[in-house]
């Protein structure tokens, strides 16, 4: 695979961007370089043709950029084997895989590595782990451990190893039919314990969404994907940056941006 480079990142980072920013933030992240913004455009024009940009995250439509390298069936990180890939959202890679030395099956989470360049990113995901960690809670996926997945390019990748959830997310169960009122209120109960629960130790979620819910054959939810949780600060201590995952670059922290992967 070839090396991450500086159109990439720039792609990648238009991607995240509404449509109608992303002229004004080209324009900015180019600094004038006409050659530089010449190449973002054509493969930014290539990856929105391969992923229509309002159905699918950034990070499916960077497929396009040919810097997503995916591990493979059978590969190992650590002593868990990979058996199948699950899918792919905001925040990473998701596999199925099967834990050699406990004989069970578990998830786990990698970051690409067109991504794990990225400071802000890299932060966001050792952030979920830590936080994941912190709690405790039947309605909230447990996180086992992280571990050291395979480098390349030269860039080290974190591998997130958590409990594998069978069943649908929320998003595919409602494109199959509206939920009957006594399912949907059971899983917003549930959903809204898990919350809770989080609120409880300070967390907040920050890209609830039906994509980042699952409701298991029995009936039981699990609340995904806490990349963009921020950790409150007690009542009266002063704002520390560093507790939240917002994205550092400029145009991203202007008022009226929204973080996540997609509306809710």
């Amino acid at each position: 695979m070839s090396g991450v480079t500086e159109v990439d990142r720039i792609c990648l980072a238009a991607l995240e961007r509404p449509i109608a920013e992303r002229a004004a933030f080209l324009a900015d992240a180019c600094r004038g370089d006409d050659v530089l913004r010449r190449e973002v455009e054509s493969l930014l024009a290539q990856a929105v043709r391969a992923e229509p940009f309002m159905e699918q995250p950034a990070i499916a439509a960077a497929g396009a950029l040919g810097g997503l390298s995916g591990l493979s069936i059978g590969q190992r990180i650590g002593p868990y084997q990979i058996v199948a890939k699950l899918g792919t959202g905001g925040m990473g890679e998701v596999y199925r895989a099967r834990d050699t030395q406990l004989g069970r099956e578990v998830a786990i989470k990698v970051l690409p590595v067109i991504f794990a360049v990225d400071p802000d990113r890299s932060a966001r995901f050792e952030r979920e782990a830590r936080i994941l960690a912190s709690l405790n809670h039947p309605h909230i996926a447990t996180i086992y451990g992280v571990e050291a997945g395979p480098s390349e390019d030269g860039v080290p990748r974190r591998a997130l190893v958590m409990e594998l959830i069978e069943g649908p997310t929320l998003a595919e169960r409602i494109r199959r039919g509206p939920l009957p009122m006594a399912e949907a209120l059971s899983v917003a109960r549930q959903i809204a314990e898990a919350l809770g629960a989080a609120h409880e130790q300070g967390i907040v979620h920050r890209d609830l969404k039906p994509a980042n819910v699952k409701v298991r054959p029995d009936g039981m939810v699990k609340v995904l994907d806490f990349g963009l949780a921020k950790e409150m600060e007690p009542a009266g201590a002063a704002l520390n940056a560093t507790a939240s995952p917002t994205i550092t670059t400029p145009p991203m922290t202007h008022a009226g941006v929204v973080l996540g992967t997609g509306p809710i």
